[in-house]
């Protein structure tokens, strides 16, 4: 191979590599789930929370009842 083939060669790999280092950026905020003030306004539904409760009621008779079954 001839000089100039080689210093190309070279060029390349480091252009490539620098490309692919551009390429790594984060903003701030990535990977972190913020809250904005919208989502805290909002009140929820009568309805939604009577199926958290009672979905949170069912869980808890089910530990209850394994609970007996154990003793």
């Amino acid at each position: 191979m001839t000089c100039r083939t080689i210093l190309v060669l070279l060029t390349n790999a480091i252009l490539l590599s620098a490309l692919c280092y551009a390429q790594v950026n984060f903003s701030p905020t990535w990977g972190k789930r913020t809250v904005t003030q919208e989502e805290c306004t909002s009140k929820p539904s009568m309805e939604l929370l009577m199926y958290l409760y009672k979905m949170i009621e069912n869980e808890a008779q089910k530990i209850s009842d394994c609970e007996k079954f154990r003793s």
